[in-house]
């Protein structure tokens, strides 16, 4: 490996300090004092401290301001707005204790070659050779010399690390930055953006093209396996199939599939995105290959529909459900244990095949991942258990055993840690998963629901107090997607069948984590708008009602599988309050959807809308009994109302009492 020299390194060093001198970092300083917060002569004397420290590092003066903040006060409601004038933020306060707490927050951080945020206590010790008086000092000094040097540290270090780079080279004779592609001399800053905007990610496009053609290929050899099942759907040929999809559109309509094959669909994006992530791409990347693939597929799929709940499922559901399996097995994965290994592989087998792949023929397990090692804060369970409830078709009470998974995973390297700051994160923020089924003879019962919040804005304001426990926030606000499948009644067909599903195009999310006085509070909620498969409540009492049961006039999924494609809204939302070893809860989710009734494959002739809704409301209280193993009973309300035209309303309440053993990872 080339290197540069220390004697070359210390000349860059030196060469680059006198022009860094006269930018002056702004730094913003806020002092307070929980140990006597109205007192002013102990901030005063603070401030005074290290206008005097900063003044002598910086030859040409420093550009500080020094303001007190109240320590009583939960949230600094000033520091959003001067995070625009300054480049750090020194945050300063004397704990109960009369200790003190330090911490840097860098608001002027580009890319990954700067600190975000840095942190020091500082406590007289018994026998101490230095007082925390002289420590603070020195530490003061150190982060002073380097932030009026910033820019010098930056060249010293590039030289050593331009080797490695495709967008620019060190001019060893010149001692200039280049650009590989021009040979033109650049600035220090410029060559610094482009080495830090070089992804690490190396996609893999020959495997991913490979798997996805493996993928597409034995789909399609089982489609036409069963060409007598599936030749009912049949309503083009060759020529007036690609005709009606790419030229007049004539053949861009919703099918009516029943509910297993749309499962299906949802389920072969998640196989398509996987693949895309598991091979270096990014989220975005991979949700467009999600949906070139479900689109190669209507196209292999000539003989019927283009059909536009296809074309949502597949992708949107694909890329929900797939980015949050992802965010979850990279969490597992980093446990390390067999346990959580196993599970990823579970989650995510496409993932779980490439690392041995890659493990195998290069010694790198991540060499086509490596946002699988990027540092992750997770809150992973699985649970086991016993259920009664009752069902609002069911003359008397159930008994179920009941399994499930719950996970979330923030995406956030420095969340729910000390320090303070704000950013924005553009690629997964946050991501949120349930999956649970029940019954006693088989799967009976099936929710899964899946959240990710792909880009948000995160603010942070986070320190200890005087008995080492969290005081503060942690914030992300952001715009996100989410799936959310329940299938929860009798067998297909059936006058008891009941199942909501959706996939959530687009919404808004948000979460708090809060610490006060050794509580702990989380909630959050995400409101999206819907593209709904939803079973009519209020089917049966229509057909009776119209005496018409064998739904003539209504539109061919209506009439053939009994359900609707719709669209509508969603609220899913949760909070915990914990302390200790116990901890409570809510979740909740609230859902409309009204039928969709154009572009049907065969529409209808009575012009009926269908509406619906489903409200969830689960409420629960744990107790841990170890580390990883805690108890939990919980109460569920599942209502689901509906009517047709705004009459034949239907509504009934499903009962769920819950008991399990939770493990967590």
């Amino acid at each position: 490996m080339k290197t540069i020299s220390f004697i070359a390194a210390l000349v860059m060093l030196t060469s680059f300090t006198a022009e860094a001198k006269p930018l002056s970092k702004r730094v913003l300083v806020s002092v307070g004092d929980l140990k006597d917060n109205t007192s002013k002569e102990w901030k005063r004397a603070t401030c005074l401290q290290v206008y005097g420290i900063a003044n002598q590092i910086a030859d040409n003066g420093s550009d500080i301001t020094c303001r007190e903040f109240d320590t009583n006060s939960f949230y600094d409601k000033d520091l959003t707005a001067l995070s625009k004038s300054f480049d750090y933020h020194l945050r300063i306060f004397r704990t109960y204790d009369g200790n003190m707490m330090v911490d840097v927050t860098n608001w002027n951080r580009h890319g990954d070659s700067d600190f975000k945020n840095l942190g020091w206590k500082f406590q007289d010790v018994k026998d101490a050779k230095v007082t925390k008086e002289d420590a603070f000092a020195r530490v003061m000094g150190n982060f002073f010399l380097y932030s009026e040097n910033e820019l010098a540290y930056k060249a010293a270090l590039l030289v050593n690390g331009a080797f490695e780079s495709n967008e620019i080279l060190y001019d060893e004779k010149a001692g200039l930055f280049k650009d590989i592609r021009t040979n033109e001399p650049i600035s220090i800053n410029q060559a610094v953006n482009l080495f830090e905007n070089e992804s690490p990610r190396k996609k893999n496009y020959l495997r991913t093209g490979i798997e996805i053609g493996v993928q597409l290929s034995a789909a399609m050899a089982i489609y036409y396996k069963n060409l007598v099942f599936n030749q009912v759907d049949f309503d083009y040929t060759l020529s007036s199939g690609l005709k009606g999809k790419y030229i007049n559109h004539n053949a861009i309509k919703f099918d009516d599939n029943d509910k297993f094959s749309n499962y299906g669909h949802t389920y072969a994006g998640v196989m398509y995105y996987q693949t895309a992530r598991a091979n270096g791409f990014n989220s975005l990347e991979s949700a467009l290959i999600t949906f070139a693939s479900s689109t190669a597929w209507e196209t292999l799929e000539y003989h019927e529909v283009m059909s536009i709940n296809d074309e949502l499922l597949t992708p949107v559901g694909g890329y929900v459900i797939g980015e949050a399996t992802y965010q979850l097995a990279c969490a597992l994965l980093q446990k390390n244990t067999f346990v959580a290994n196993s599970l990823a592989a579970v989650v995510n087998p496409n993932l779980a095949y490439n690392q041995q792949m890659d493990r195998i023929f290069s010694g790198d397990k991540f060499k086509s991942q490596p946002d699988c090692k990027k540092s992750r804060w997770s809150d992973i369970s699985m649970y086991v258990g016993l259920e009664s409830g009752q069902k609002a078709y069911e003359p008397a009470k159930n008994k179920d055993f009941i399994a499930g998974l719950e996970a979330t995973v923030v995406n956030i390297s420095d969340y729910d840690k000390e320090g303070s700051g704000s950013k924005l994160v553009t690629d997964t923020a946050m991501s949120k998963m349930i999956v649970e089924a029940n019954g006693n003879q088989g799967l009976t019962d099936l929710r899964v629901i899946a959240q990710v919040t792909m880009a948000a804005y995160n603010q942070k304001n986070l320190t200890k107090d005087e008995k080492g426990q969290l005081r503060g926030y942690d914030m992300i606000l952001g715009i996100g997607s989410a799936s959310t499948w329940h299938d929860r009644g009798d067998k297909a067909l059936s006058a008891n069948e009941e199942f909501y599903g959706t996939v959530n195009i687009l919404g808004a999310t948000a979460h708090i984590d809060a610490h006060y006085n050794g509580f702990n509070i989380r909630a959050d909620i995400g409101i999206y708008g819907d593209f709904a498969m939803v079973k009519s409540y209020s089917l049966e009492k229509y057909k009776t009602g119209t005496n018409n049961p064998e739904l003539t006039g209504e539109s061919s999924v209506i009439q053939r599988k009994q359900y609707y494609w719709g669209a509508g809204a969603s609220a899913i939302a949760a909070i915990s309050v914990s302390k200790g070893r116990w901890e409570a809860g809510y979740f909740g989710q609230h859902s409309t959807a009204t039928s969709i009734n154009e572009r049907n494959r065969v529409p209808g002739t009575n012009g009926t809308t269908f509406n619906d809704s489903m409200h969830i409301n689960k409420l629960y209280i744990s107790f841990a009994i170890s580390k990883n193993l805690k108890l939990q009973l919980s109460r569920e309300y599942n209502i689901r109302s509906g009517n047709v035209n705004g009459e034949y309303a239907s509504r009934g309440i499903e009962t769920r009492t819950m008991g399990t053993l939770v493990y967590k990872f």
